[in-house]
C-alpha cells in the first residue's frame, strides 16, 4: 500500500540566525586552520589553541544553544566554565603564573552570584540545583590546580578559592535532601 501525500513537504526555512550560524561555522574553521598554519610556520608559542578555544566557546555559547534546557542560570555557569578553561589555556601556553590568581576570583564571583540567584528564586530552585552542583564540581576540580601552584598563587586568591568551596559546602548542607535526590536522579538510581 502506498500512502498518498496530501500535504506538500515543507521547504526548509532559512532564517537570519541559521544563515549566520552557517557562515560563522565556515569562517571559524577557516580561521582555525589559518591560525594553526601560521603558528607552525612562525615557530612561536601555541597561541592558535587559544584562538580555537575562543571560537569554539563562542559557537557553544551563542550559536549552539540547547533551547529545551536553556536557563540564564545554567548558561552563566557554562560561560564561567569556558572562561576558566580559556584562562587556564592562556596561563599554560602564553603567560604562565597570572591565572592562578584570576581563576579563583572568577569562581568565587560566579558562585556568589549563582547562590544569590538560587535563593532569590526559591520556588524554582530545584531546576537550578544541577547547575550549582556542576559549579561546585568545577570548584573542587580546580583545588589541586590552586594547591599545585601555591608558591606562585596570591594568598588572597587562595582565600577566594576557600570561600567559594565553603559556600558550596554550606549549600550542600542546607539542601542535603534535594542534593541526594538530584544525584540519584542523575545517576538513574530510581528503578
Amino acid at each position: 500500500m502506498n500512502p498518498r501525500i496530501v500535504y506538500p513537504i515543507p521547504k526548509r526555512q532559512y532564517t537570519f540566525y541559521t544563515t549566520l550560524r552557517y557562515y560563522y561555522a565556515i569562517a571559524s574553521i577557516i580561521v582555525s586552520i589559518i591560525c594553526v598554519i601560521v603558528n607552525i610556520l612562525t615557530h612561536t608559542k601555541p597561541w592558535s589553541v587559544i584562538v580555537i578555544w575562543s571560537l569554539f566557546s563562542l559557537w557553544s555559547l551563542v550559536f549552539s544553544l540547547k533551547i529545551v534546557e536553556f536557563s540564564i542560570f545554567a548558561h552563566a555557569i557554562r560561560c564561567s566554565f569556558y572562561i576558566i578553561i580559556l584562562l587556564g589555556l592562556i596561563d599554560y601556553f602564553i603567560a604562565p603564573g597570572w591565572a592562578q590568581t584570576v581563576i579563583p576570583i572568577v569562581l568565587f564571583a560566579t558562585m556568589l552570584v549563582m547562590l544569590i540567584i538560587y535563593f532569590i528564586t526559591y520556588d524554582k530552585r530545584e531546576r537550578h540545583l544541577a547547575s550549582i552542583l556542576l559549579l561546585g564540581l568545577i570548584v573542587i576540580i580546580s583545588i589541586p590546580y590552586s594547591i599545585n601552584s601555591f608558591p606562585i598563587t596570591n594568598k588572597i586568591a587562595l582565600w577566594f578559592h576557600i570561600a567559594s568551596l565553603i559556600m558550596f559546602i554550606v549549600l550542600l548542607i542546607i539542601n542535603r535532601k534535594e542534593v541526594l535526590y538530584e544525584i540519584k536522579a542523575r545517576l538513574n538510581l530510581f528503578k
